[in-house]
């Protein structure tokens, strides 16, 4: 079986969240971190990316190809926006 590389995040929820989804948990017959992290990669799997947001990334990519974007370095970005 392939292992999957993880990631920790911390996640600070209140005691009404938790103690709901500690119930929906119990309902599952699952313990709350499985429970949630199932939900959570449900919840990934079902994102879908909008046409407009397609069409965006399109011209940004065809921008970039074709040269016509401008980019700057972190430095001179901060120093540009930085307050007087």
């Amino acid at each position: 079986m392939l292992q999957q590389e993880k990631n920790r995040k911390e996640v600070a929820l209140d005691n009404q969240t938790l103690a709901l989804l500690s119930i929906m948990a119990e309902r599952e017959g699952r313990k709350l971190k499985n429970f949630m992290e199932q939900v959570l990669k449900e919840k990934a799997n079902s994102f879908e990316i909008s046409d407009a947001y397609k069409k965006e990334m399109d011209e940004l990519l065809a921008k970039h190809e074709n040269g016509q974007n401008s980019y700057v370095n972190e430095e001179a970005f901060f120093a540009k926006i930085k307050r007087k």
